[in-house]
């Protein structure tokens, strides 16, 4: 079943902490940051890529509602990872997907991955951190979602935590199946509440 992870706050690591102080006050934790960020217009249609928590078909695409289904990441090996891992292992993962992209080096353990939208210079940023720890990488996927509101999510792998710019829970769920993220990592996604854990292909303990 999907479940809201519950774990102390990190520091922000998407905007800066005057930016998100800035906010204060605003009715942001409903509606979450706005991202300013177009997805691309050709990700692919949800049928049959989803299951209901007991797999069956024609799931709710509501938090809770659904699982993605093993079939998505056929021929994809979805093995716990358990070393340690550097951005190299996300970026040859992306290249395998048909996402050659190069990855700008914010400091040793951020970098920016920017997805071509298919708009003139568009572009859909995504941030890897690297953590020294897979609990840690946890934690700071989940309070980095829950820091910028509703809509921001996010994939996290071994030591690895890949965050997304808001999207429709639909949106998101589009752009992992067609990047296959689910089979990479553990996809979460910031609702009004808190942070949930959509179960996949991939899974670690």
């Amino acid at each position: 079943m999907i479940g809201a992870m519950k774990h102390a706050r990190l520091a922000p690591t998407f905007l800066t902490a005057a930016a998100l102080a800035g906010l204060a006050g605003t009715s942001l934790g409903c509606r979450g940051i706005d991202a300013d960020v177009d997805y691309p217009d050709d990700l692919p249609s949800l049928d049959n890529q989803l299951l209901t928590p007991e797999g069956d078909n024609s799931p709710s695409i509501t938090l809770g509602g659904f699982k993605f289904a093993p079939a998505t990441c056929q021929g994809i090996d979805v093995h716990t990872q358990t070393a340690p891992l550097t951005a190299d292992d996300f970026s040859v993962f992306l290249e395998k997907q048909g996402a050659k992209v190069s990855p700008a080096r914010a400091r040793p353990d951020l970098y920016w991955y920017d997805i071509p939208n298919g708009q003139e210079n568009g572009k859909v940023r995504m941030r890897l951190a690297i953590l020294p720890s897979a609990a840690l990488a946890a934690k700071d996927l989940h309070d980095s979602v829950l820091d910028h509101g509703p809509g921001w999510w996010g994939v996290r792998r071994a030591n690895l935590a890949l965050l997304m710019p808001k999207a429709s829970l639909s949106e998101a769920l589009a752009f992992t199946l067609k990047y296959k993220l689910q089979c990479w990592g553990i996809f979460t996604y910031a609702g009004r509440d808190d942070a949930y854990v959509v179960p996949g292909p991939y899974s670690e303990p």
